[in-house]
């Protein structure tokens, strides 16, 4: 691929990916559409057999039940079962988080950075609509989408808040479970825009943003309960952003737990070193993944256990 697209920028990653020109072609591939069957809504299999009806090119995701890949240019926004709550539309590589979170009927649970509230169903319906979800964001401009996926969705348990993360107070107890989906440069996205078309995050931006993501892994530790669990991600594949803040976090309050993907998706260790700075040994338990192993976009997803 030439060097003047628009995808250049990511070549920073030649050192850790392993196919370089696979990887920067697949950065400007246009994005399959991912819906999931709501089971709140009606049973997945019964939503299931409308998808199909309505879009005979659709295709299992291989690695998650209920869940579709669409061609590109598929109107689902259109659809009545989506106007109705029958399913969302999200991006596959996304899902993968939502999931680890491990959400159980009953439990407390907190998105700190939720809008526009797609992990936040999927650890609704986890949860079988039942507990305390609390779904979190603090720009003001972003209520409204979140809102609407909830509602929409038919989901109850879920109360929404305004708080900046960082400073996300803590009930009594602590909570159960905390995903941190945290804001980064979105390099992972270029798959959304046309041609790959993403400004290239300057080196400045990139270092505030990893100080905000490390104040938003220090308040969900704050606020987890001890033996909780916390999920952080992003959608970059900037080691600053991703293994760099994990780095920040204390290892006498929290362990980087082993993850198994689920059959069929193929995924990256995390890094133990970026341009010569050693991270903590348990940053390769983290996951990364790359648009060209499984056509999705860019991931990164760690679990952690409070201790």
């Amino acid at each position: 691929m030439s060097a003047t697209t628009p995808v250049d920028h990511l070549r920073r990653y030649a050192p850790i990916v392993d196919d370089l020109e696979a990887f920067l072609t697949a950065s400007v591939t246009p994005l399959p559409r991912v819906v999931w069957s709501n089971p709140l809504h009606a049973p997945p299999e019964q939503t299931d057999a409308r998808i199909e009806a309505l879009c005979p090119a659709a295709r299992p995701v291989p690695w998650r039940a209920h869940s579709w890949r669409l061609p590109a240019d598929t109107p689902v926004g259109r659809w009545p079962l989506h106007t109705i709550g029958g399913i969302y539309g999200q991006e596959e590589a996304a899902l993968w988080a939502g999931d680890l979170v491990g959400a159980r009927p009953g439990e407390r649970v907190v998105d700190l950075c939720a809008a526009p509230g797609g992990k936040t169903a999927q650890m609704a319906v986890a949860m079988g609509d039942r507990g305390t979800l609390m779904a979190n964001d603090r720009f003001k401009g972003r209520i409204p989408a979140l809102r609407r996926t909830l509602d929409r969705l038919g989901i109850t348990c879920a109360v929404v808040t305004r708080f900046d993360g960082v400073h996300f107070p803590r009930p009594e107890g602590g909570v159960d479970r905390v995903l941190v989906d945290a804001p980064c440069t979105c390099e992972g996205t270029t798959r959304k825009t046309a041609g790959g078309r993403r400004a290239a995050p300057g080196e400045g931006y990139r270092l505030s943003i990893a100080q905000v993501q490390r104040a938003l892994l220090r308040a969900a530790v704050r606020i987890t309960r001890p033996g909780g669990t916390i999920v952080y991600a992003t959608c970059t594949y900037a080691p600053e952003e991703n293994e760099g803040a994990l780095d920040g976090l204390d290892p006498s309050e929290v362990t980087i737990e082993p993850i198994e993907p689920p059959a069929g998706l193929r995924v990256s260790p995390g890094l133990a070193e970026w341009n010569g700075v050693y991270f903590r040994p348990d940053t390769v338990n983290a996951a990364r993944i790359w648009p060209h192993h499984n056509d999705t976009g860019g991931f990164f997803v760690a679990r952690l256990r409070r201790l």
